[in-house]
């Protein structure tokens, strides 16, 4: 399949902060509230191949760059460098005859909070940020970066106990254990409440295990996969989740071939218009509150043989306080994602792929709008412990391709309870198409209306629940409770191209589509999975009707 290019979706809604903030502004996408890039002071450069240290005549300009950025950034400065050459960085020299840890005075080492990096080609090693219990204090953005035309290569990047920093266009690639080291390719997050980490900017990176991983076999993925991008916070007190790793933006990248894809365990955080794909695991986890997972395409995962079931988008516990029961989390925004379970005719071990869902924890205002999932899997979309949530506008759809087990078809479904949380109330499903559709109903603020269930053999399922006690019913064609519709003809007949066999999904509406005006308004989406209005009568799924298309 073409993952539909047109899919390079606009930004919508207070999500997408890109003022224009003059010609010497980085304006980037962040959470509401979060520190954006200023204007930048100097521009040095860096080059591992041709470069030299200070001591041999580097000067980190453009005709004399220095060797190596671990000179720059790190308390563990590499030969040739007596103190790093970030002025916020601290590092081991004397004061008053004893050796203590010491950030020089602004001022002193040429490189200045606020200044430009830039890399030329070439590997730079594994790249840290942050010491054990020592704190790298920015007050403004550091940006490190590929000069046009550059491909710079990180082995790892750890960025921990520090703020306000900009990495754009930087690849990050290594097998797992590369020099003894074994955490993700890119790491991000903080030592507790007294070495936090802020206002951190991850754009167009590269993250992989390797380029190509063609005839890896399930074991070498178990002994050298590694997963991609990692986020985490200190635990919380189970109502804030993890405050201490806030305001952190991986945005404009592709993580492939790779084992878990992306954590997102830190509060305030984004995940938006990235690439996942080739993936062992899960293609995204989180566990945080104030978080946006937006515009992302995700597909093609696989069975790496270690017995994890496989999920799209899954909330999990996160770190957890001693003595809490377990985690509330809010404020979570999971829209205009495209998730396709295969693409690639040449996937090896393909396996199921559950979708956007939730099974442990508590969750409060929750939106998810114009998804697309297709899938083999018993789940599309699905939620318990939930509140105020609104799971409006997506389309979920059977690829056909394995065998579900027992007789589940891939749903939109709110349920009771998590492993650890209460029962869900408060909750709109609304205007989506799905093969299956289910609700736990009892709480009466719980509804289910002007969605489209596309019939699989002619028929569909919908589970409810009359007096507390589940009611399960396979539908002929026609309508069921509050404006559903059980449309018998099926997905082919509704999209402009739906052809799993060839891998082919385009999931446009069709000119006789039953989802078009059959929406209902209220609460739906302003526009589509492409950034399109959706105009008035709604249409159903995450797709408006577009002639022109």
């Amino acid at each position: 399949m073409t993952l539909e290019k047109a899919r390079a979706l606009a930004c919508v809604g207070v999500f997408c902060l890109a003022a224009a903030l003059g010609d010497d502004a980085r304006a980037a996408e962040v959470y509401p509230g979060c520190a954006q890039p200023g204007p930048t002071g100097k521009v040095w450069y860096l080059d591992p191949v041709n470069g030299k240290t200070p001591a041999a005549g580097g000067t980190g300009s453009q005709t004399a760059p220095w060797n190596s950025l671990t000179g720059v950034l790190s308390f563990k400065f590499p030969t040739g460098y007596t103190r790093p050459l970030l002025s916020s960085v601290p590092y081991f020299h004397v004061v008053d005859g004893k050796r203590v840890y010491v950030a020089d005075q602004l001022g002193s080492p040429p490189v200045q909070p606020g200044d430009t990096i830039k890399l030329m080609s070439g590997n730079y090693g594994d790249i840290v940020i942050g010491d054990y219990l020592q704190q790298v204090v920015n007050p403004s953005f550091v940006t490190v970066e590929a000069a046009p035309g550059q491909t710079p290569v990180f082995l790892t990047l750890y960025i921990r106990s520090t703020n306000k920093w900009v990495f754009d266009g930087v690849k990050v690639q290594s097998l797992f254990g590369t020099n003894n080291n074994k955490q993700s390719l890119v790491t991000v997050g903080d030592q507790g409440a007294e070495h936090p980490t802020s206002d951190i900017i991850l754009k167009n990176l590269q993250i992989s295990t390797a380029d190509s991983t063609d005839g890896w076999t399930q074991e070498q993925w178990v002994a050298q996969g590694r997963s991609g991008y990692r986020e985490y916070g200190s635990p919380g007190d189970g109502t804030n989740g993890v405050p201490y790793t806030t305001c952190v933006a991986i945005t404009g990248s592709h993580i492939h071939n790779v084992r878990i894809g992306a954590v997102l365990m830190g509060n305030n955080s984004i995940l938006s218009h990235d690439e996942i794909d080739h993936f062992g695991d899960d293609g995204i986890d989180y566990a945080a509150s104030n978080i946006a997972i937006t515009h992302n395409s995700i597909h093609d995962n696989f069975d790496v043989g270690d017995g994890n079931h496989e999920d799209v988008a899954q909330g999990q516990n996160g770190p957890l306080l001693r003595g809490v029961p377990y985690n509330h989390f809010s404020k979570i925004l999971i829209d205009s994602n495209l998730a396709i379970r295969q693409t690639d005719p040449k996937l090896a071990f393909p396996t199921y792929l559950q979708g956007i869902d939730a099974f442990d924890e508590e969750w409060t205002n929750v939106i998810v709008t114009n998804n697309v999932v297709v899938t083999s899997a018993c789940w599309g979309i699905f939620y318990a412990s939930v509140h105020n949530g609104k799971i409006i506008n997506n389309t979920v759809l059977a690829d056909g391709l394995l065998t579900l087990p027992g007789n589940c078809k891939p749903a939109v479904a709110v349920g009771d309870k998590t492993h650890q949380g209460p029962s869900s109330s408060d909750v709109i499903i609304r205007n989506n198409i799905a093969n299956s559709l289910s609700i736990y109903n009892p709480d009466p603020n719980m509804t289910m209306d002007h969605n489209i269930c596309l019939g699989i053999n002619g028929r569909c399922q919908i589970l409810t629940y009359v007096d507390g006690k589940p009611k399960w019913g396979v539908f002929k064609p026609g309508m069921h409770g509050d404006h559903n519709i059980i449309d018998g003809p099926g997905a082919t007949r509704m999209f402009v191209n739906f052809d799993p066999a060839k891998f082919v999904y385009n999931l446009r509406l069709r000119s006789d589509a039953r989802a078009i005006g059959a929406g209902n308004s209220e609460g739906a989406p302003p526009v589509d999975i492409t950034g399109a209005p959706r105009g008035t009568p709604v249409d159903v799924g995450a797709y408006r009707y577009s002639p022109d298309k």
